[in-house]
């Protein structure tokens, strides 16, 4: 009948509702411990014991937020299942979680293109687990993709993975002709957002994919945080202390340039970032979030707002796989790859990390020195410091002479019409020069202080 759960209780489905339940480890109970429906955030008692009065508002899952020390694959449970039984349990592991260490961000797999990508990501993955210091845990954030039906691919891939994992949804993750579009990644691996510790940092795995109807491909979703994500997004928040390191995950950028870098984009271009990124960024800013990990672009770029770093983070699949066996780069010209993010105690560092076949030892590269350099008073020489963040200035000289400005250059991918950050131009003097080998050596200050030096050989031509 409706309205009742079962042996004629009356289910637990209105605002004076509550769902009850205990968070244990080991068969003490866990205090302090955050449960949420989706929508309100709930601490548990001395005894373990929680009280959740369940809203219209709440999403498909209740969750737990597992605490620093302990762990759990199972920390959520279908809000039908949970309010059916009238509470939800979790019962959780410890885990050794020390306060240095380092974990790892990977985006945009698309495994729809699975002659290529699945081999390649697999061989990242194994990469990964090769790290020293080896990574505590890996935090994937979309595109899989699910669209592309590459979700029994992934989730076989991920077998390969040698330590806890969490995984957030991409845009492609959400099937749009289906009349619950989150289905097929809720059924792999639930809640869509949820946040966990690890150590002393809080993190913090959100959706921000808003579905449109009547719309195909990738301008069927649009960027947004709102509603009971935006509501449990602000109790998570405030039940955290002040000064506790927290890092955000998300696909859909908040902050990023990449409309206005693409050429031909519309004004209004609500897939290529969130919608409400002012709440956010004021919302983070206020709660001193320490770094917002994104997707979806396929390139590096980073940029402080209102003392929050916020990064757009190299696919691993680079341009979708489309090199084939060959190094493959994101639409920046970076070489696809990942990034690796270490914390200290309160301070949390990062740093982008190329993988596999496109592996190279530099971290960044002259554009057409393969060929002999022409002679001549202004001669474009480009320099492509793959993760230099907004600010970042350069020089460069030739062989040991002085040290020149080379300014920011927006250089052009042509095949998407993009403007390509963190490149930087010399118009080198060449004539002074003789016909033959030679060295060019560039030098990036980043805005932090970090300096990164990368000298290359070139062959200047004769008259």
């Amino acid at each position: 009948m409706a309205g009742f759960g079962k042996v004629g209780r009356p289910a637990p489905n209105s605002e004076t509702a509550l769902l009850r339940g205990t968070v244990r480890a080991e068969g003490s109970p866990l205090a302090g411990v955050l449960v949420s429906d989706g929508f309100r955030v709930a601490r548990t008692d001395a005894q373990g014991c929680y009280e959740l009065p369940l809203s219209a508002n709440r999403g498909r899952f209740v969750f737990v937020s597992t605490p620093a020390g302990y762990w759990t694959d199972q920390f959520y449970l279908r809000t039908e299942q949970a309010t059916a039984a009238g509470r939800a349990d979790f019962t959780l592991r410890r885990v050794e979680q020390s306060d240095r260490f380092d974990f790892v961000f990977i985006t945009d797999m698309h495994l729809e293109n699975k002659k290529v990508g699945l081999a390649k990501f697999q061989a990242s993955l194994r990469e990964i687990n090769q790290l020293q210091p080896r990574p505590a845990f890996l935090w994937s954030q979309g595109d899989i993709s699910l669209q592309g039906h590459s979700g029994p691919d992934y989730a076989e891939a991920l077998k390969l993975v040698d330590m806890p994992v969490r995984n957030g949804p991409g845009n492609h993750e959400m099937m749009l002709a289906k009349e619950n579009p989150r289905e097929d990644f809720e059924q792999l691996f639930g809640p869509t957002y949820y946040s966990f510790d690890w150590g002393p940092i809080h993190c913090i795995v959100l959706d921000g994919n808003k579905p449109i109807s009547g719309v195909k491909d990738y301008k069927g979703v649009h960027g947004a945080v709102e509603g009971s994500e935006l509501a449990w997004l602000r109790a998570d928040l405030a039940a955290q202390p002040p000064g506790k390191p927290i890092v955000v995950g998300i696909h859909i950028p908040i902050v990023t340039t990449y409309p206005e870098r693409r050429r031909e984009n519309p004004p209004d271009a609500p897939y290529w970032e969130v919608t409400n990124r002012d709440v956010l960024a004021d919302l983070f800013a206020a709660h001193q979030v320490r770094l917002v990990l994104q997707g979806h672009m396929h390139e590096n770029e980073r940029m402080m707002v209102k003392g929050v770093e916020y990064v757009e983070s190299i696919s691993i699949s680079g341009c979708w796989w489309q090199s084939g066996s060959g190094l493959e780069r994101g639409v920046d010209g970076s070489p696809r790859g990942y990034r690796i993010v270490s914390v200290d105690g309160t301070k949390v560092t990062h740093r982008y990390q190329p993988s596999c076949e496109s592996r190279v030892d530099r971290q960044g590269e002259f554009y057409g020195l393969d060929k002999p350099v022409a002679r001549g008073a202004a001669v474009p020489l480009v320099f492509n410091c793959y993760d230099a963040p907004h600010g970042a200035t350069a020089e460069a000289r030739l062989d040991d002479g002085a040290w020149q400005p080379m300014p920011a250059l927006a250089a052009m991918n042509h095949e998407i019409g993009l403007a390509m950050t963190h490149h930087f131009r010399l118009l080198a003097d060449t004539t002074t020069l003789a016909p033959g080998r030679h060295t060019i050596t560039a030098r990036v200050r980043w805005p932090g202080g970090e300096t990164v030096e990368e000298q290359t050989a070139f062959t200047l031509a004769g008259d």
